[in-house]
């Protein structure tokens, strides 16, 4: 019991020194976006709203993308893991725990979009995806929650590249351009770059399965995310990184 205890004043002063995030330069990019998405909802015509896919997917698509470079980036950016690296601390629970404040943190704020959309719109009108493989139906009325966790799994995906790239070059920028190039293809190429495994609900095709497109995305998820946990752990790649 002791143990736990210690653990869980170890895991709450961790996401509290995580989120002291205000300084670092990527916070203010984030923040700007949020802004500029809230400002375009707010100032849009209430009798003319606008298409759904903008805000719950590519734009909240892109701050999936942005939130790991932000929480990494106090220790990456900053050149900091080599010391960390000597700490008797777990660099794979670190990593694990900054990938899932990131869902969380990108969730909560396409909930609040998402929520200024419905009430600024009077609801939300779009596709509905049934989670039992049903057909899709047309111009539903959703909520907020249940628009988001319709997305989610791309969201998941999106942040476990990001954490990867971040990872595997051992450079915020890395996760940047990893991330990035995968949402601007598939937005390009209004999915027929991932085809049945694109990002957008929007862009599946009638013969593509959604529960299967969201399975393999968090499936995919999960594979980038054990790579980047396995990696990270390898405290000698940051160590080595002040002698190169």
């Amino acid at each position: 019991m002791m143990q736990l205890r210690t653990d869980a004043r170890s895991w709450f002063r961790g996401v509290t020194l995580e989120l002291k995030v205000q300084k670092q330069p990527m916070a203010w990019l984030a923040l700007l976006l949020f802004a500029v998405y809230i400002l375009s909802i707010v100032l849009s015509d209430p009798g003319r709203p606008r298409n759904v896919y903008y805000f719950s997917e590519m734009a909240l698509f892109s701050l999936a993308i942005i939130i790991p470079l932000l929480l990494f980036q106090r220790e990456i950016g900053g050149g900091g893991m080599e010391v960390i690296a000597t700490y008797p601390i777990s660099l794979r629970m670190l990593a694990f725990r900054r990938w899932l404040m990131s869902i969380l943190l990108t969730a909560g704020l396409g909930m609040v979009l998402m929520s200024v959309y419905a009430w600024h719109f009077g609801g939300i009108w779009t596709l509905r995806y049934p989670w039992n493989g049903a057909e899709v139906i047309p111009q539903a009325e959703m909520t907020a929650g249940s628009l988001i966790l319709q997305n989610l799994p791309a969201y998941v995906l999106l942040i476990s590249l990001s954490t990867a790239g971040i990872i595997a070059f051992r450079r915020i920028y890395g996760g940047l351009v990893l991330g990035f190039a995968v949402w601007v293809l598939d937005t390009m190429s209004s999915g027929e770059w991932l085809g049945r495994w694109t990002l957008y609900a929007s862009y599946l095709k009638k013969t593509y399965s959604f529960p299967h497109n969201r399975i393999g995305l968090l499936i995919a998820s999960l594979i980038l995310l054990a790579f980047a946990v396995w990696l990270i752990g390898k405290r000698e790649r940051w160590i080595s990184v002040e002698e190169e």
